[in-house]
């Protein structure tokens, strides 16, 4: 058997509007597993809220990767392996939330436990529904991190204008060494142009020497549509933006609640 791997975003493609899985999606992830095939849950979430959300799935570390930070880093969750890292420098950051700070609008920071943040702002709140990191507030947020983070965020209630002004006043700077991509409508992920879901892909694909042309991806966001382009098969949610749906190979018939995965993995790892 030729083995293949599966690279899915997490939120609003895996998991469901409750943050689980469907059974049926569940049944299909654990067959392709249990036949020796990977998956690695790729998010442009922290590390360790990754691992709070999987925690929750009745899914095994067999053949398991964490993709963090919009290919940050890749883990292996079996074995704790870290097999990359790709992070900002301090300079960077300290340009990204000068910039944001300058704009308006709430930035913040990641150690590797922590969001670190000048303050608990009603931006901040709305991010922890989803997100329970710790939080660190600091005059000098560059000042409280021990290591460059692998991406800061800029965060904007007010809707998708805010964030895009600022994208748009910072790529003469950030020009072929940092992306700036929102994710939703809300967040504006800011992280090293080395860096991305789709070099991550090829990256694990390389060190488990399995071609990417054997890799299927899914997700829903304009932060996947590095990955949709790179793998063998890309998969767009039904439920997604219209970028990644056009970015992709196929769109799915049903929503992330609704098994809309369940009869492309049956086909593509012959389930």
């Amino acid at each position: 058997m030729e083995k293949k791997i599966f690279f899915t975003d997490l939120d609003e493609t895996l998991l469901t509007r409750e943050k689980t899985m469907t059974p049926a999606t569940i049944a299909a992830v654990e067959k392709l597993t249990a036949m020796g095939h990977y998956i690695a849950l790729t998010s442009g979430r922290h590390l360790n809220s990754m691992k709070e959300a999987r925690s929750l799935l009745p899914i095994s570390d067999r053949g398991l990767f964490y993709i963090s930070d919009n290919g940050g880093q890749i883990v292996s969750a079996e074995t704790g392996e870290r097999i990359s890292e790709i992070r900002l420098t301090m300079e960077e950051t300290a340009c990204l939330l000068r910039a944001a700070e300058e704009a308006g609008i709430h930035s913040h920071a990641y150690t590797d436990t922590s969001i670190v943040s000048r303050k608990m702002s009603p931006e901040l709140v709305f991010y922890r529904k989803t997100i329970h990191l710790p939080v660190v507030l600091t005059d000098n947020i560059v000042g409280e991190l021990q290591e460059p983070p692998f991406k800061c965020l800029a965060i904007s209630l007010e809707g998708r204008h805010k964030l895009e002004a600022l994208r748009e006043s910072l790529l003469p700077w950030a020009q072929g060494h940092i992306t700036l991509i929102c994710s939703t409508d809300r967040l504006l992920e800011m992280f090293p142009a080395a860096s991305g879901k789709g070099a991550a892909l090829k990256r694990l694909a390389q060190h488990l020497q399995i071609p990417v042309s054997r890799t299927m991806s899914a997700g829903d966001q304009d932060n996947d549509i590095s990955m949709l382009e790179a793998a063998g098969l890309g998969v767009a949610m039904c439920n997604g933006s219209q970028s990644a749906r056009d970015a992709a190979d196929v769109i799915t018939k049903t929503d992330n609640n609704h098994d809309g995965l369940v009869p492309f993995l049956e086909s593509f790892f012959e389930l």
